[in-house]
């Protein structure tokens, strides 16, 4: 398990008056920029009762990232993992992954077929990996500087050693769908594509293609 270190307050204010503030709430800082460009991201567990105060946000950000790793997908690179001096507080150190959001390459451009179907491929994959990233979006998928498909903002997931069940892969698409502006973007000859190759790639059985193939109708953005 990795260890854990103490960031006292002090050290936390230096911290954010030389960083960027990148998100914050009510509560105070959530992701800070760090002027070598590392990133800080901070945990604050709501729920009295949460168990998230015996295994901790920070916690699982940091066992996420070694799980993609281990199964070839690429994502941020942790550095420390601390404790902060307010109770049920953690916090994360990590190297961002260097690249570009494919929300971003969306606003500059459409994506081109290849990277379509790069994507297809790469959500098959995490799917036959286990990884249930509930926060799937294109603002959460990198295309790195080696021209990989990777994942960030990684805490809210589930990694289990067998592929996604069939189930589990319709909620995967419904989350996806959460941001229906971002799959219009698309346009439909690129979604299309993206739905192409990841049947080429999941290895499902007929059943569970069908109920798939079915849920993507119900969900559908585009007109019929």
């Amino acid at each position: 398990m990795r260890k854990s270190q103490l960031l006292d307050r002090s050290e936390f204010d230096q911290m954010c008056q030389k960083g960027a503030v990148l998100e914050q709430d009510e509560r105070g800082i959530k992701v800070l920029r760090l002027e070598n460009g590392d990133m800080l991201k901070v945990f604050r567990v709501r729920n009295r009762f949460s168990v998230a105060r015996i295994y901790s946000y920070a916690r699982r950000f940091c066992r996420n990232a070694a799980r993609l790793q281990k199964a070839g997908i690429p994502t941020v690179h942790i550095k420390q993992l601390f404790d902060l001096e307010a109770p049920a507080e953690t916090a994360v150190l990590y190297a961002p992954l260097e690249g570009v959001t494919l929300r971003e390459l969306l606003k500059s451009r459409s994506l081109t077929m290849d990277e379509a179907n790069m994507l297809g491929t790469f959500i098959a994959k995490l799917h036959r990996h286990g990884v249930h990233f509930r926060s799937l979006h294109l603002g959460n998928i990198v295309l790195d500087t080696q021209g990989r498909l990777g994942l960030i903002d990684i805490a809210d997931m589930s990694i289990y050693p067998w592929p996604l069940w069939c189930g589990t892969r319709v909620r995967s698409f419904t989350h996806l769908h959460r941001y229906p502006e971002q799959v219009r973007e698309l346009r439909l000859a690129t979604w299309q594509k993206i739905v192409a190759s990841y049947f080429d790639h999941a290895a499902l059985r007929p059943a569970c293609e069908d109920r798939l193939r079915q849920h993507l109708k119900k969900i559908s953005v585009f007109a019929s």
